[in-house]
Formats: C-alpha cells, structure tokens, sequence
C-alpha cells in the first residue's frame, strides 16, 4: 500500500522548501492555501516584487526516497497574451521559453496582435536574425507576416546579408530571407551582394549553407557562378562534408561543357578523394553520371589500386560502387583474381576487403562465378570464413 504524507502535517517542510526558493531580499510570497475536497494540491501564489512574475506550485514525487511525497516546485505561471506582450520583447526573444511562446502568440494571433508584435520586434530585428532563439522568431515572422512585414525586415536585412550568411544562426534566416524572395528583385539583389564572396563562402562552415540554398533554387538554371566559387578549392572543399555536398550539386546539376575545368581538378585528386571520408562520395558521382572518358580514368585507377582502396573503409565504397553499375568493371576485377588469388585471399581475409568481395560475388552471373576456386584452407579466418559461406551459398 502506497503511503502519503499529509501536507497539513508537513507543513514545516513545505515552508522550509520555499525558504530556500525564494530570498527574503528579492521576493515575498502571502500564500493563500485552499485544500480541495477531491485531491491534496496547494495553490499558493509567490509574487516577485523586482520582475512581478507570477508563479504556481504543483505537486511532484521526490525521487530520492522510497515512497511517495506531497513536494512542491515552482513554475511558471500561465499569464495572459495581452500582459506577456508588455515590456521588452527583442529581450524576451533571446530565451528559449519566450522565444517559442512568441513564435505560438504570432503565429495564432489575429492581424492586429500581429502588427503589435512586429512593430515591437522591428528595431531589433538585426540583432535577433543572429540570435540563438531570436533567429526562429525572425523566421516565424518571414513565414507567416503580411508582405508589408515581410518588405520591412527585408529592408533592415538585405544589406546585412554577408554578416547574416557568415553567422551560425544568422545563416538560417538568410536562407529563409533567400527563399522566400526567389524570383523577385529582392532576390537579385541579396544574390549580387554574397556573388562578391563566393570563393570565401563556399569554404565558410555557415555561408557554405547559404551557397548550397542558392545552388538549390537556381537549379534549373546555369551555375556558372559556383563553379567559379569552387576552382582551386576542390581539395579543402572535398574535406569537409558540407563542401562534400556543395561540389555532388555542381556535378549533378550542371551541364558538361561548364565541368571541364571541375573534371581536370578532380582527376587529379582522384587518388586522395578515394580514400577520403566525403570525397569518395564525389568519386562514386563521377563513376556513375561523369562523362565516359572521365569514367574510364577512374575505373583504370581502382583497377590499379584495387587491393590499397578495397582494404580501406572509405575506398573500399568506390570499389562497391564501381562493381555494381559496371559490367565492365566485374570482367576486369576478375581477369585480376584468376591471375593472382593471393590477392583475392588478402582481400577475403580482410575487415573491409572481404565486404568487397562478398558484393563483388554476388553481382557476377553464374558462369563467371565458377571461374572462381578458392583454397578454403586460405580462408582461414572469420572475414575469409564469410566469403566463403557467401561463395557457397551462391553456388549452390
């Protein structure tokens, strides 16, 4: 049986709780306690007399002794729309909580609740673009304001889209503010602005995501200007996953001729992004949608370094890659283990060359299969023992 302890008989407890809550310096409380008949719940009011918050208590299980007790915790209490609209709010939109209560009163108000926040907001609206919580509130307002609030915050903005896009939380609402203009010359505005700093942008861990907004929206259209952001930068942008990305939609959504300038600098990078955590993503693009010769570069690299790339984690994908969309690529790799199965042997033995071959098996056809006979004794340890229940289950 569940044992409570009575309020009315822990009072001294309850009034010790509170003690320690509230200084006798910053806050009084006259507590005005009511019991209900159908549950033991208090309802004293603690007014602070410097911020006149509002506070109410509730009833929580302590979870530091063994049975259940009446305690009691401060929390905020619920104010009214009106009354949490007063006093500063740029200030109020710089933490979490009011933030997000501000975000709800826009978002659900009616137009002229709207108006009062917006206006309110308005001369602070360059500071909390670059705020850690006062960023969301700017969006919220871009999303779901009028096209006169959307024009004003475009005004104060535009001009500031540099610091915008070279900010952790200020890159957000320059994407926003990106977005929502796009066709428009408010749009072609911003963009002639961050073209002046393309090639230090794509290389810049926020205003890489400002530039990959752009890439996104004007996808249809030619991109000349990113690929001029991106030349002799390949290497560094190749090394970091966002520049990863940046690169895989130039490759994806340009036209060859505008390419041949990014094709020569990747091949001769081909070696080092093979193995490299984000730039083998890049390799395995250019072995799938690269032009043919390009493809034939590359297919006779991997060939040359099967063993160093298949035995590497990152490597070993561009191999998998390789195997699996080329017929091409199967024939060859096998002509390589009919000649030598010591290498087969490393590769099966290996902890990530035996995926290599497991996959590699599996894409062959019957027939080239059975051109495979390896020493089960060379097998001989449990990456070696799983290529070969992979052969024999295929062969059967």
């Amino acid at each position: 049986m569940t044992n409570y302890m009575d309020p009315e008989e822990d009072q001294e407890i309850i009034d010790s709780i509170l003690n320690a809550l509230e200084s006798d310096e910053e806050r009084s409380f006259s507590p005005s306690m009511t019991r209900s008949e159908t549950n033991r719940t208090y309802s004293p009011q603690i007014i602070r007399q410097q911020h006149q918050l509002q506070y109410s208590l509730k009833k929580i299980q302590s979870p530091i002794i063994g049975f259940k007790l009446d305690c009691w915790a401060i929390q905020p209490f619920s104010l009214d729309e009106d009354s949490y609209l007063d006093g500063d709010l740029i200030l109020k939109c710089k933490d979490q909580q009011n933030s997000r209560k501000i975000q709800s009163l826009f978002e659900k108000g009616d137009d002229e609740q709207k108006e009062y926040i917006f206006l309110k907001i308005l001369p602070g609206i360059v500071q909390l673009a670059n705020d850690i919580f006062g960023n969301y509130v700017v969006q919220r307002i871009l999303e779901q304001g009028n096209e006169k609030q959307r024009d004003l915050i475009f005004d104060q903005l535009s001009q500031s889209i540099l610091i915008l896009s070279y900010n952790t939380y200020g890159c957000r609402v320059a994407q926003k503010l990106l977005e929502i203009s796009y066709n428009t010359d408010k749009f072609e505005q911003m963009f002639s602005i961050l073209q002046t700093q393309i090639r230090n942008l794509v290389v810049d861990i926020n205003g890489n995501h400002v530039i990959q907004k752009i890439a996104e929206l004007m996808k249809s259209q030619k991109i000349d200007w990113l690929i001029e952001g991106v030349l002799g930068q390949i290497q560094k942008l190749s090394n970091d996953s966002h520049g990863c990305r940046l690169i895989q939609q130039i490759l994806e959504q340009s036209a060859m001729p505008q390419l041949n300038s990014i094709y020569k600098e990747l091949l001769v990078l081909q070696d080092e992004l093979c193995l490299s955590q984000y730039g083998n993503y890049i390799i395995q693009i250019l072995l799938q949608r690269g032009p043919f010769e390009i493809v034939q570069k590359i297919q006779s690299s991997i060939i040359k370094n099967l063993e160093k790339l298949s035995c590497d984690k990152f490597g070993s994908n561009v191999v998998d890659k390789s195997v699996n969309i080329s017929s091409f690529m199967r024939k060859e790799i096998l002509k390589v283990f009919i000649n030598n199965m010591n290498v087969f042997y490393r590769l099966s033995n290996n902890c990530y060359g035996n995926y290599v071959i497991q996959n590699f098996c599996k894409q062959l056809d019957y027939n080239q299969l059975l051109k495979i006979h390896p020493d089960g004794n060379q097998l001989n340890t449990q990456f070696g023992q799983h290529v070969l229940q992979t052969l024999q289950k295929l062969k059967i």
